[in-house]
């Protein structure tokens, strides 16, 4: 991401991910996220979709362009955090992870509040909405709640979203859970910002 302008509110996190990345070890840390290694670079599987990770220089690209920065952070991220702990296979709501208390006043109303609006509110059409867009995103249904699917969103860390749909006695309600292992992988930070991104991309339709 060489010449590319940064927007501010990533700037600090964007330098300090460059400078911890340019001094890592690629192989290692490929090796223990789950990830390929070539002579160009870490390819990291995201939502399904490679991206290429040079080193030392740290510029992220999917195909040839280059994503954006915070996606390039999550990855990075990613790369440098993950310690080889294999997925656990059982699901945690967000403030159950480490650190999670402390975003989760943020991260419901970010992610979880926006997809119970948009596909909880009508039992039926609301809920084919989902299902629709999550197939899309590359998700795999899952038995609970009303509907719910699975998402892998890095080589060893998945997540999932459940919904809920209103009715007169109750309203529409949706979570966003996580592997059990999601800390060993990236931050509590990180983890607020890729289901709010999940969120967005299910609402938008986009996979």
């Amino acid at each position: 991401m060489s010449g590319v302008e940064v927007d501010r509110r990533f700037r600090a996190a964007w330098e300090q991910a460059l400078t911890e990345w340019a001094a890592a070890d690629p192989a290692r840390c490929a090796a223990q996220a789950g990830c390929g290694l070539s002579p160009e670079g870490v390819t990291v599987p995201f939502f399904g979709q490679s991206h290429l990770v040079t080193h030392p220089g740290g510029s992220v690209t999917a195909g040839d362009a280059p994503v954006h920065v915070a996606i390039a952070i999550l990855v990075l991220h990613y790369l440098l955090r993950a310690d080889g702990t294999p997925p656990a296979g059982e699901w945690l709501a967000f403030r159950e992870l480490p650190d999670g208390m402390f975003y989760a006043a943020s991260f419901a109303p970010r992610a979880e509040a926006p997809l119970a609006q948009a596909f909880g509110a009508d039992p039926s059409s609301g809920l084919e909405a989902f299902r629709r867009a999550a197939v899309a995103a590359g998700g795999l249904p899952l038995e609970l709640a009303d509907a719910a699917f699975a998402f892998q969103a890095l080589p060893r860390l998945a997540l999932a979203v459940l919904v809920w749909a209103g009715d007169d006695e109750s309203p529409a309600q949706a979570s966003v859970v996580f592997d059990a292992t999601a800390g060993h992988n990236l931050p509590a930070e990180d983890l607020a910002g890729l289901g709010g991104l999940l969120a967005r991309r299910l609402i938008s339709g986009t996979s």
